[in-house]
């Protein structure tokens, strides 16, 4: 699963009205009446969800990886009040119970075990009279790599570096296992809110959340463990039968058993390029989403030789309205699976790539653990299963929250760990596209 997943306000592939009233048809075709999420019963052990076991066992294999680690870093310029700071965070594991959520098994079976609420320690590091023009950068890729004990937890983490008398970077750790993109989101706008609301005295004005993800792990179990899957499935059967891994031109051999290893290369698609690559996709009633995951498809058929070429990407996995504040795991992957033609004109291919991406988003409620085990026979542990190159699409850089008293900025991380051989990860921005 990629290790960057959508941001709160991003839809991977925003769909024109045509295409968002084509996908209603499409899911009209084969989709049961949702039914409302239930409260879990909390009397017995508490299943982990499908994305969550994969992770405990990605982990259970490589306990010291840190490849799943999501983190967040803002710089708080102005003055701090570390107490309201702390009784923040404390609000924060109180309304969210994956914060104080740790994992383990039961006769074989993987459970996640919530616990109380409990005060979450906050290291405080003053590089003030640190001289190194790499300090911060240093201790921020320190703590953000270090491995979580899924057991033990806590598998969020929080580090305050001061920078300067008024100046402090805030780390917000958490593994994926608990978080995806979205719910860091979340996070900082409640952190945000609460912070406000202990400066001023006042309670926060947050709404209630009538579920939690127990709840939604229990319901996803129970809704997806009947016939109600097995047309989806039959889908990704036909669509990814036979599917041939990617063989990337490389400089090196690739290793036995895959690491994360990895590092990254930025560069911006002129804003005339991008608005050409539009005009296309809107003369094919297409998306950017689209016309992207077209043309890096093609350029992987150039670097392979394959006409055969699928790609993964997510989807936010948040189907219903109660799921849009909780904090959690929820995002699912999706495979997109194309033949590249190159007697088809662009357009033409383009087209095609649409209809893949309909149906694929139609059929993404598969969690892609089953998806695997019912279209992969055999593991290649130097690869991940089904794809080895992800597209997404991020949405234009939003502000980070403000909070009372300081001015803040997002801080960019230091990266050197990847999921994946290949992430292409296109941000909007008003100079081009990242």
């Amino acid at each position: 699963m990629p290790s960057s997943t959508p941001s709160r306000q991003s839809r991977i592939a925003a769909l024109t009205p045509d295409l968002q009233e084509r996908l209603r048809r499409r899911l009209a075709g084969h989709a049961r009446q949702t039914d409302a999420i239930p409260v879990a019963d909390r009397t017995g052990p508490l299943p982990m969800s499908f994305s969550q076991q994969r992770l405990w066992f990605l982990h259970d294999l490589s306990p010291e990886d840190a490849g799943y680690n999501s983190a967040l870093a803002l710089r708080l310029v102005g003055a701090l009040d570390l107490p309201a700071l702390n009784w923040a965070l404390q609000g924060l594991l109180a309304r969210h119970e994956s914060l104080r959520t740790t994992f383990d098994e039961i006769d074989g079976a993987g459970i996640q075990v919530v616990h109380p609420a409990r005060e979450l320690p906050v290291p405080v590091i003053d590089l003030r009279a640190d001289p190194r023009p790499d300090a911060l950068d240093q201790v921020l890729f320190d703590e953000y790599s270090r491995a979580f004990d899924l057991r033990q937890g806590p598998l969020l983490r929080v580090l305050l570096v001061r920078t300067a008398e008024d100046e402090h970077v805030l780390l917000l750790c958490v593994h994926h296992i608990v978080t995806d993109g979205w719910s860091m989101g979340v996070l900082t706008e409640e952190l945000s809110a609460l912070y406000g609301a202990a400066l001023s005295g006042e309670m926060a004005d947050l709404p209630p959340l009538p579920l939690q993800y127990a709840d939604f792990a229990v319901w996803q179990r129970e809704r997806l463990s009947d016939a109600a899957l097995e047309e989806h499935l039959g889908y990704w059967k036909r669509q990814l039968s036979k599917v041939s891994p990617l063989d990337l031109p490389a400089d090196r051999q690739r290793p036995v058993v895959r690491t994360s290893a990895g590092a990254r290369h930025e560069f911006v698609v002129p804003p005339d390029v991008i608005a050409r690559l539009g005009d296309i996709a809107r003369a094919g009633d297409a998306t950017l989403f689209m016309a992207l995951v077209a043309a890096c498809q093609v350029l992987l058929s150039r670097y392979c030789g394959q006409q055969d070429i699928a790609v993964g990407t997510v989807t936010s996995g948040r189907n219903l309205p109660e799921l849009d504040r909780l904090v959690g795991f929820f995002v699912n992957t999706v495979v997109l699976r194309s033949t590249v033609d190159r007697a088809l004109t662009f357009s033409d291919f383009l087209t095609s790539v649409k209809g893949t991406v309909l149906d694929a988003f139609a059929h993404d409620e598969v969690p892609f653990e089953k998806l695997v085990h019912a279209v992969q026979t055999e593991r290649d542990l130097s690869r991940n299963p089904l794809f080895d190159v992800v597209v997404l699409l991020q949405d234009a850089q939003q502000k980070p929250p403000q909070f009372a008293g300081a001015w803040v900025e997002e801080v960019r991380l230091p990266r050197r760990t990847a999921n994946f051989d290949i992430t292409f990860e296109f941000q909007e921005s008003n100079d081009g596209l990242a």
